[in-house]
């Protein structure tokens, strides 16, 4: 992997470059909801001391994405079923509010980089890829709302969802999702927020379905650890 986060941490401020390199390690997948944390394992990939990955540790367990378990130790956090769908509703409301900010504030430029970026997909395009384009779309969806009070919040909602966002487009051509992309840039330059609203309500109810469907067919994912 040419972008490793688990990669040795080289910086002053240790304690926050060890936490943003676990997090993104856990949002990306690397390490995998379920998996145990294991402090010395994670402090000799980063090349640092157990201190700074122990208090990682707690800060990631205050977001919701790690669980501590008494004399077990710390895992990534298992979203059950109704953990997701929770998470996808609470999304859902906040992202509408933050993407009829964006067609009321109109900012063309910015959206027209991304035309291009999800017009390229096909069902051929790797899986992460989409997934990573995706994840840099939305988040810039709420950078764009202007409100950062709701980026803060849909920021932290969409980190706990990245625990399982690539069970969402089990079985759904990548294009289709590429596709809606697209739509919501074409309504959000509409000016009408009700258009806007519309078409992302749809992409995520679609990203949500394919998400529910997945974990249900696959139970082992949510089952609760054996001690």
């Amino acid at each position: 992997m040419l972008n490793d986060p688990l990669s040795p941490a080289r910086n002053v401020d240790l304690r926050q470059i060890v936490y943003e390199k676990i997090k993104e390690a856990i949002v990306e997948g690397i390490i995998r909801p379920g998996e145990r944390l294991s402090e010395v394992e994670l402090a000799d990939k980063l090349a640092v001391s157990r201190t700074p990955v122990r208090e990682a540790i707690r800060q990631l367990a205050q977001t919701g994405l790690v669980t501590l378990e008494p004399r077990r130790g710390a895992f990534v956090a298992l979203p059950t079923i109704k953990d997701a769908s929770d998470l996808y509703d609470l999304r859902t409301h906040l992202e509408i509010i933050a993407v009829r900010l964006v067609t009321l504030n109109q900012p063309i430029e910015e959206l027209e980089h991304w035309r291009p970026v999800f017009l390229a997909m096909t069902d051929q395009t790797d899986t992460n890829h989409y997934l990573a384009e995706d994840r840099k779309f939305h988040s810039s969806l709420y950078e764009l709302s202007g409100n950062r009070y709701l980026t803060v919040m849909l920021h932290n909602i969409a980190d706990l969802i990245n625990l399982c966002r690539h069970y969402s487009v089990e079985g759904i051509p990548l294009s289709t999702f590429a596709h809606e992309h697209v739509a919501v840039i074409d309504a959000i330059e509409t000016g009408d927020p009700d258009q806007a609203e519309e078409v992302l309500r749809g992409h995520l109810e679609r990203s949500r379905g394919g998400l529910m469907n997945y974990l249900r067919e696959h139970p082992e994912l949510t089952a609760p650890r054996q001690v």
